[in-house]
């Protein structure tokens, strides 16, 4: 196989010999290893170059964001080989179940390789395959990742920073279900897509501080599912829009962003094909 190779030698996990160290592993499979003409340029660049290249498939070392970039430039003419090298890793981890060891992944993926579709929601052009996150609560991340790596004073400054715990329910939310549609105020929304089809969405509408701070820290202990006030798992079209026009503070697969103050959020079922050891991810 021809395969086309993106290194973010900059993401959080990537070594500064990266490409060299990929090139070498992804020849010791028997493929052959193409990079861009110049691997520095902008993602876009880089893609349209390796498709010019001809290559059948793209293998993207880096961060969250890096990864959403190829998918999206890729717009499933190749399928794309997506192995961790970031802090978070969402979408390699959901994609090779669990297992974060990039050379495990390519020598499990390219062994016996198989094409699969997933699904994406999209905002403002943007789309998001793991999941988006809107409103002040999206500091919330920051205070896991904090967590995650033993800083719990630094975790406990950022949810209880006064912008973070705001519960001014300044979100109009929208959201069109099966049979249903409904309309609500809201401090801050979470929404993923789901496999089965459909936005799931869960949305935080707190009553005061302590309720808030409740489901703050409910969401930082055991998932945002747990510490939301509404929850819908068959969304077809979400759409939100600030009280006040003010631009929505978002986090979309890891990248901070403002993408607006209304908001279109819709669903994509076939959003990107990807590369996985021998069966659905």
């Amino acid at each position: 196989m021809k395969l086309g190779m993106i290194v973010n030698e900059k993401s959080g996990s990537v070594p500064e010999d990266g490409r060299a160290q990929l090139e070498c592993v992804i020849a010791e499979t028997g493929h052959e290893p193409v990079f861009a003409a110049d691997p520095e340029a902008d993602i876009e660049e880089q893609v349209a170059d390796l498709m010019k290249k001809g290559v059948e498939a793209i293998a993207v070392w880096g961060g969250d964001g890096t990864i959403c970039c190829v998918l999206q430039q890729a717009n499933s003419r190749v399928p794309v080989l997506v192995l961790p090298g970031g802090t978070m890793n969402l979408l390699p981890k959901r994609l090779h179940n669990g297992e974060l060891d990039w050379k495990k992944i390519v020598h499990s993926v390219l062994e016996n390789p198989k094409p699969t579709w997933i699904p994406a929601g999209e905002v403002s052009g943007q789309r998001f395959y793991v999941a988006a996150l809107f409103g002040q609560l999206t500091h919330i991340g920051a205070s896991r990742e904090a967590v995650r790596e033993g800083a719990l004073l630094e975790a406990v400054s950022i949810l209880t920073d006064r912008e973070a715990l705001d519960i001014d329910s300044n979100i109009n939310i929208e959201v069109d279900e099966p049979d249903k549609h409904r309309e609500f105020p809201a401090t801050a929304a979470a929404v993923t897509p789901a496999a089965e089809g459909g936005l799931e969405i869960a949305v935080i509408a707190p009553d005061s501080h302590l309720d808030l701070a409740a489901s703050a820290l409910d969401a930082l202990v055991r998932g945002w599912r747990e510490g939301a006030h509404f929850h819908s798992d068959c969304a077809s079209a979400i759409r939100m829009r600030h009280a006040e026009g003010m631009p929505i503070p978002a986090t979309i697969d890891g990248e901070p962003c403002e993408p607006g103050a209304s908001l279109n959020i819709s669903y994509i079922q076939k959003a990107a094909c990807v590369l996985v050891a021998g069966g659905e991810a």
